[in-house]
């Protein structure tokens, strides 16, 4: 099976979609979660992916040596953002902020929506919000 670079990149939207409710709040003990700033900080840690986990968040079927390849080819092509790094050291990699920030800040907005706010409130049910938010994010951004 031929993996495009929109499959590429489409698979790691989905896998930032998926993680972003989870990221886009503070995880307290007792099962109680609470909003994260809307700051750049918050939009990075939301939205980047580490290219040591890669396998763990993008659902291809694609070897460690072609996800990297295809990883450092998008970022040559301005359609992935990075961190500076040196060779061989894992490094961040993000889609661009034009569709990030928006997608985080819509997060932000849905969860409080379902009565997440900066205080740290009940979690009971947090993923069915998740997937409810997930679902939301990909037919809103596609």
């Amino acid at each position: 099976m031929k993996i495009t670079d929109d499959d590429f990149l489409k698979a790691i939207w989905k896998s930032v979609a998926e993680n972003l409710p989870y990221a886009a709040t503070h995880n307290y003990f007792g099962d109680k979660r609470g909003l994260v700033p809307n700051d750049w900080f918050y939009v990075r840690y939301s939205t980047h992916i580490c290219t040591a986990r890669r396998s763990n968040r993008i659902d291809l079927p694609i070897g460690n040596a072609a996800s990297m390849n295809r990883i450092r080819k998008l970022i040559a092509k301005v359609l992935l953002c990075a961190e500076k790094h040196r060779p061989g050291d894992a490094f961040y990699f993000w889609l661009p902020d034009s569709l990030n920030k928006p997608a985080f800040e819509l997060t932000l907005s849905m969860l409080e929506s379902y009565g997440i706010t900066k205080e740290s409130v009940d979690g009971f049910g947090f993923d069915v919000v998740a997937r409810k938010i997930t679902n939301s994010l990909m037919s809103r951004f596609g």
